[in-house]
């Protein structure tokens, strides 16, 4: 189709005008509300205490109801203790900008580049803590990797959540602290279809170091596989499988988010004591494809009969429901927002340990969507002062904690230091940008009370698409 403007078509007069002119501007990107890092609460770390930190929590005292002997005293209590931990990380990134490139673009290419290191600051804190969270939530679930005959040693898909124990009913076994299993140190789990009784002793991750991904586990008796059948720890997180079941190859494309799956998150709440966020309700972050699942479901239909003009329909957001506060979130886990989701494959560069697909296979399986429901103190974010790092030697550039905004969006951007180091080349013309954050996110353990369950303040429910 020819290009007709408003310029004589002339080629003389064509040839005397400026065709393809370009805009001197840079326009935002599509950007996520970044909402998992508001979930923690911000600590300081102390100055100088080492680079792990450990916390403690307590049980209770049994309730003794039963009634003294007369001239007796009554035998002194005891109660349980637990401890987590935190170990400061450093996470940065860095962009650098060739200054007469800058100054010949269509607009200021080092303030872009600045800009879109913000964003990506802001961003990756926001995976971090997202990523803390799905772990928690997904600890001690997996399934094996392969069918292979008995023995002691065999392949899993996820080593999250089977890497650690806590035994006190064990002599030599760790009375507070999660630390690694071992013969003394044993993790009871549930092995197979048959959901069989046995315990592990060792593990040995693919990656070394790593104990989120693939790898091997080494049980105290001899166990035969079948691929993907379920391997559940007995301290694993409780999770919501909509239509039933205990993996995610139990999920279907039929399996939808519903009213029931989120009343059935929120009474383990109440029954296992778990305090509500300071605003008075538990927290629950949503996928869209989630979200407009539930608006399908029969019961949450029938809740809004008659009411066309609710805001509900006609924002199409959920709001507050079963004293619960229903976050949209695109940043959850899901096959786009994770580094190897869309292969099915589990990357140290995003280190969400539970698989994204159903059979975990992207051709055959089906894509797992998991909303993220959180109670009070669930996790925690221990920043170090990145101001105690400069000294009265002074630094070579400018060190400040950067202000982006992007569409109308706020970056959050607290508790991360931004540098931009004066030019060291020789031509004194190549600019680094360079964004630093220093510390940890620790979800914290609840083994003391109630059930079995390590983590009782995080939850997921686990729909199909």
């Amino acid at each position: 189709m020819a290009d007709f403007s408003t310029i004589s078509q002339a080629p003389e007069i064509r040839a005397l005008v400026q065709e393809n002119l370009l805009e001197r501007a840079f326009h935002d990107a599509l950007y996520p509300r970044l909402l998992f890092r508001s979930e923690a609460s911000p600590q300081l770390w102390p100055n100088n205490v080492g680079d792990t930190m450990v916390f403690t929590g307590t049980g209770l005292i049994t309730p003794k109801a039963r009634a003294l002997v007369p001239g007796s005293d009554p035998p002194p209590s005891t109660y349980q203790s637990e401890q987590w931990e935190a170990t400061l990380q450093q996470y940065a990134d860095s962009i650098d900008t060739h200054m007469p490139t800058s100054i010949t673009a269509i607009a200021n290419l080092f303030l872009r580049n600045a800009q879109q290191l913000g964003l990506s600051a802001g961003q990756t804190m926001n995976r971090l803590v997202r990523d803390k969270i799905g772990n928690a939530a997904g600890s001690g679930h997996t399934v094996w990797d392969g069918t292979v005959g008995a023995g002691t040693t065999q392949r899993v898909k996820r080593l999250n959540g089977f890497t650690r124990a806590r035994r006190p009913d064990l002599t030599a076994g760790s009375p507070v602290r999660f630390t690694t299993v071992s013969v003394n140190n044993p993790l009871p789990v549930l092995l197979g279809a048959g959901l069989t009784a046995n315990t592990v002793v060792g593990y040995t991750p693919d990656d070394p170091g790593d104990e989120l991904g693939p790898g091997t586990l080494t049980f105290s008796a001899a166990v035969a596989t079948t691929d993907r059948e379920p391997v559940l720890a007995v301290d694993r997180t409780s999770s919501v499988y909509v239509g039933g079941g205990n993996r995610t190859d139990d999920i279907g494309s039929g399996d939808i988010m519903t009213l029931a799956a989120l009343r059935t998150a929120v009474s383990r709440f109440w029954q296992q004591n778990v305090p509500e966020m300071p605003d008075g309700r538990f927290h629950a972050h949503m996928d869209p494809t989630a979200q407009n699942q539930i608006f399908s479901d029969a019961e949450f239909q029938r809740l809004l009969t008659s009411l066309p003009d609710y805001y509900m329909y006609k924002q199409f957001a959920i709001g507050e429901l079963l004293n619960t506060v229903v976050f949209r979130n695109s940043e959850n886990p899901q096959i786009d927002t994770v580094i190897g989701g869309t292969t099915g494959t589990f990357s140290l560069d995003d280190p969400f340990a539970p698989e994204l697909w159903s059979n975990g296979d992207p051709l055959t399986g089906v894509p797992i969507h998991r909303t993220l429901l959180l109670a009070q103190s669930a996790i925690f974010e221990y920043y170090q002062d990145l101001g105690a790092l400069i000294t009265e030697a002074g630094v070579t550039g400018k060190v400040g904690q950067p202000t982006i905004n992007n569409n109308g969006i706020e970056v959050m951007t607290e508790r991360i230091q931004l540098i931009i180091r004066a030019p060291l080349n020789r031509l004194q013309d190549m600019v680094s940008t360079s964004w630093k954050f220093i510390g940890d996110w620790p979800v914290r353990t609840d083994a003391t009370t109630g059930d079995g369950a390590r983590y009782k303040r995080v939850q997921q429910i686990l729909t199909g698409q």
